[in-house]
């Protein structure tokens, strides 16, 4: 059975800019793989900038894979340059978008791209996570992990056999029985995990929540594994949320050589919506007009 996540491998138009032509600015999914969390800010964002939202990558799908933020970072960047062949390129994410936005920006200068800004939306900064967090998937962890909701282990033994975690998945989608497997004690699991993610699975089939699972333990392995090999010189500005802000954020001064700390309104996951979305799109576009304003006076 191939079960595949819905992409694009072009970035997705959220707003169209005025005049035609304008700058376009790039926001990096979010730790669901998905784009829709911009949506309300977009419809907010400087009208002089078309904004476009850059999709998960193909290779991150059903079963939970050992990608680096380096090489989705790389796939975006091919993702970005399909809209814009040249610089500058103006980035931005939350959470783990800002991560690999930040990746892209890094990536981008090393090979004398020009980066107009990168902005870090509450993005946990490398190291946040514990270090166990970022072992890698394997059959053996896959079996590890799925074992507490079998109520029949027989088809265990067999999946537990696979040479790999893609593997292991691939069997589970072809031969479990929804009779077999603990839904209700999974979810309850899931949303305890990935409680602001994942507050309601129940109108997802089996297949289609586990693959919503494993993408977000895909990108989270791959965001606790990364650590930045050099600095980014190019504006970096990072908002924090004010409501239960993140610790350690000052973390990121180590791999931005100018970082610009703001506040934003909100918390981690109420940043974008219809209260707070005007407000940080506000302090969002001075920092584009200064993007703006810099490329007029080149």
């Amino acid at each position: 059975m191939n079960i595949q996540y819905h992409y694009k491998k072009a970035a997705v138009l959220l707003k169209r800019g005025q005049p035609p032509g304008a700058s376009p600015m790039f926001f990096v999914h979010d730790g669901t793989g998905r784009i829709e969390g911009y949506f309300k800010v977009a419809e907010f964002v400087e009208r002089t900038f078309s904004v476009y939202g850059i999709t998960l990558d193909e290779r991150v799908g059903y079963a939970p894979q050992n990608i680096s933020i380096e090489e989705l970072a790389i796939s975006y960047i091919e993702q970005m340059k399909h809209i814009q062949p040249e610089g500058p390129y103006c980035i931005a994410g939350w959470s783990i978008g800002g991560t690999i936005a930040a990746e892209m920006a890094r990536i981008l200068e090393a090979h004398g791209e020009e980066v107009g800004c990168c902005v870090l939306v509450d993005a946990p900064p490398p190291g946040y996570y514990p270090p166990q967090d970022a072992q890698p998937f394997s059959a053996e962890s896959e079996t590890d992990y799925i074992r507490p909701f079998l109520r029949n282990e027989e088809p265990l033994k067999r999946w537990s056999r696979s040479r790999s975690a893609q593997a292991f998945w691939t069997a589970v989608a072809d031969t479990l029985q929804p009779p077999d497997f603990d839904r209700p004690s999974f979810l309850r699991y899931v949303r305890e995990e990935w409680a602001d993610i994942f507050p309601d699975g129940s109108g997802l089939s089996l297949n289609q929540l586990f693959c919503a699972v494993n993408i977000v333990r895909t990108l989270h392995r791959a965001r606790v594994a990364y650590v930045p090999r050099g600095s980014i010189d190019s504006p970096v500005h990072v908002f924090q949320a004010i409501e239960s802000p993140l610790e350690g954020m000052d973390i990121w001064g180590r791999y931005c050589a100018h970082p610009v700390y703001i506040p934003a309104e909100g918390s981690h996951y109420t940043l974008f919506d219809a209260e707070h979305a005007p407000v940080f799109a506000r302090q969002f576009n001075r920092i584009l007009k200064g993007v703006g304003a810099t490329k007029k006076s080149g």
